[in-house]
Parts: C-alpha cells; sequence; structure tokens
C-alpha cells in the first residue's frame, strides 16, 4: 500500500468538510436566534423583560448577530467574525450567570463559541496560525 506525504501544516478534504458541517449548523442556529430577537419573538422578550432591559435591545442583539454572522462568513473578514462572535457569546454567557438561568444555558452558550472556532479553524489557515 503506497502512502501519500502530506505537507505539514495542511488540512485533508475530511477536516475542511467537517468545518463546514460544523460552521453550517452553528450559523443556522445563529441566525435563527438573530432572528428571533429582530421580530421580538414572545420568548426573547420574555427573557428580556425578566431582566430588565430597554424594550429595544433584542433588536439590537438581533441586528449585533446578524452583522457578526456575515462578517463571519466573508473570507477577509472571517477571524474577526469568530473574535467578535466569541466575545458576544461571552456577553451571553455573562448575563446567563449575572441572571441565574440554569447552567445548561451557560454551557451552551459556552458551547456555541467553542464551535463557532471549531469550524473556522480547519478550513482557515490564518485562524490557525492566530492561535
Amino acid at each position: 500500500m503506497t502512502t501519500i506525504a502530506v505537507p505539514a501544516g495542511t488540512r485533508t478534504s475530511r477536516s475542511v468538510v467537517a468545518g463546514r458541517v460544523i460552521t453550517a449548523l452553528t450559523t443556522l442556529f445563529l441566525a435563527f436566534d438573530a432572528a428571533t430577537h429582530l421580530v421580538r419573538e414572545r420568548h426573547a422578550v420574555a427573557f428580556n423583560d425578566e431582566i430588565g432591559a430597554p424594550d429595544w435591545f433584542p433588536v439590537l442583539c438581533g441586528a449585533v448577530m446578524a452583522v457578526l454572522l456575515v462578517a463571519y462568513h466573508v473570507r477577509r473578514t472571517a477571524v474577526l467574525g469568530a473574535i467578535l462572535l466569541t466575545a458576544y457569546l461571552g456577553g451571553a454567557t455573562a448575563v446567563n450567570i449575572a441572571t441565574g438561568q440554569p447552567w445548561g444555558n451557560v454551557a451552551f452558550s459556552v458551547a456555541t463559541g467553542v464551535a463557532v472556532w471549531a469550524g473556522l479553524w480547519p478550513r482557515d489557515e490564518r485562524a490557525r496560525t492566530i492561535l
């Protein structure tokens, strides 16, 4: 059996496909979350009321998330988008902890942040060189 040498630093097509699948799933979730905030879906508004945020806050959060998702998918700004998505999700984690939400909510926001990087890592050389 013959083996083919793969140069160091290159990714196999399987890892790139895995990165794209993770990115797609993460994007679907975050886009859905952004949309629920933008249209002021009742659960988003109820949580907003629970934490005492102003009425405009869910719409702003949804708009920020939508812009960050676009940045995450534009090749030139993908790393910046991932950094800013991680920061956004860090804020969500902090709000969940500060308002006494179930630890599952906290873990989910952290896991989503990890998924953002897990999707970008295999498909973007710049992401790998940064870290």
